[in-house]
């Protein structure tokens, strides 16, 4: 009987609507979960005044209780970005919520806590809307039924003329469109920046709006206050690391942290990449995805080669750190994926040079050109398979490369 309950739940998920006359605007959209924890992100009208959230486990039919007063400590005119974060959950626990604002029933939800067994995992990258992108890719994407989505970055679009009223107001507006908002509450969402929504064309660590671009973003994507990272370091930027089963996710921060001046040229900061190899030297995850809006290992206009000392750096810790299951993801350079393969034992800091197997890059094509990537990991211990795979606006598959993770040790 659990079982059919189960899956009419997994149905509500995907189709049950919003209903009329709330004071609910876009949402709920869930973001990080992880063994205890997750957050729930919504788009309110100004006299909206409580959420309560009920949850239930599928094998105990235990009740969790959530009352959240909503506050507009902002002072938002019109609508208020509100996030409410749930603890006190299980790991390897599945639970349904019950979302209700003021009174009334907004919808149903499933949440997954961590696990602790190997299990197949699957997520969406996307990056770049325009107002040409075709709603019917949304739909495609939310009936991949993926674990969860990664955005890396262009959610929105800031021009010369932005100043902090406007990007609210620029997100606001995106989150309002039907089949985008949809998509959104049917999987959890994880998003880092580029340069659309950091600033300008080129913009980096002096870019005089940074701070109100990273207040924006904390207002509309939950994950930026939810950093996995230990805090040794200097905790600003939106570099962070999402664990799922037996992967590892790497978002990197090139805006932030970026210095033009040929003296101390720099991408990602020094700090941020002593984060990163702190994280990764044994993670113990089969497959560790290092994703950044930037290419890595060939040459554009906005790649990390162009930053040749902290480049060649970078790649001499990952050769020395010894992590095995390594692959890069990065956008921005083509309408179309392409897979970059980089010899990484050519790469000499303080000539030294250590065998390491062959470093495979993919770089994809934005939703701007309607299409839409996955991840896919998949297979027993010890013969897992990472399949990246680009569909198009019609949800047909254009492009597949699988790697066995034994390609990928030294």
């Amino acid at each position: 009987m659990k079982k059919i309950i189960y899956l009419f739940c997994c149905i509500l998920l995907n189709y049950t609507i919003i209903a009329q006359d709330t004071n609910v605007v876009a949402g709920p959209m869930v973001s990080y979960i992880d063994g205890y924890s997750t957050q729930m992100w919504f788009l309110l009208e100004k006299d909206a005044l409580k959420i309560e959230v009920n949850i239930r486990d599928y094998d105990e039919d235990k009740l969790l209780e959530y009352d959240f007063d909503v506050t507009n400590k902002d002072a938002f005119d019109n609508y208020i970005p509100f996030t409410v974060s749930l603890d006190k959950l299980l790991p390897n626990t599945e639970y349904i919520a019950s979302i209700y604002v003021d009174g009334v029933f907004i919808k149903e939800l499933d949440l997954f806590t961590k696990r602790s067994h190997l299990d197949d995992t699957q997520f969406i990258l996307g990056y770049n809307i325009s107002e040409e992108s075709s709603s019917s890719i949304f739909t495609h994407m939310r009936r991949t039924n993926s674990d969860f989505m990664i955005w890396l970055g262009g959610h929105v679009k800031f021009d010369e003329n932005i100043n902090y009223d406007r990007m609210i107001n620029n997100y606001m507006n995106i989150r309002k469109k039907k089949e985008l908002n949809k998509f959104m509450y049917s999987v959890p969402q994880i998003a880092s920046w580029n340069d659309l929504d950091y600033g300008p064309s080129g913009s980096g660590s002096n870019w005089a709006l940074k701070d109100s671009a990273y207040l924006a973003f904390t207002h509309f994507w939950p994950n930026a206050l939810h950093k996995t990272y230990n805090y040794t370091y200097y905790d600003y930027g939106l570099y962070q690391r999402y664990s799922y089963n037996d992967v590892d996710v790497f978002l990197l921060d090139s805006r932030t942290f970026k210095e033009n001046p040929s003296d101390k040229a720099t991408l990602y900061g020094d700090k941020q990449i002593e984060r990163l190899f702190q994280e990764i030297n044994n993670n113990g995850a089969t497959f560790t995805v290092i994703a950044s809006p930037s290419p890595f290992t060939f040459d554009s206009e906005d790649s990390f080669l162009n930053y040749q000392k902290q480049f060649e750096y970078f790649m001499y810790r990952l050769r020395i750190s010894g992590t095995e299951g390594v692959i890069l993801v990065s956008t921005g350079a083509s309408d179309n994926t392409q897979m970059y393969e980089y010899d990484l034992s050519e790469t000499k800091w303080n000539d030294k040079v250590t065998p390491f197997y062959p470093l495979y890059e993919f770089n994809f094509a934005p939703l701007s050109s309607d299409m839409f990537s996955l991840i896919r990991v998949e297979g027993a211990a010890e013969k897992r398979i990472l399949s990246f795979d680009s569909y198009n606006s019609e949800g047909s598959l254009v492009y597949r490369k699988r790697i066995h993770e034994s390609e990928l040790k030294n």
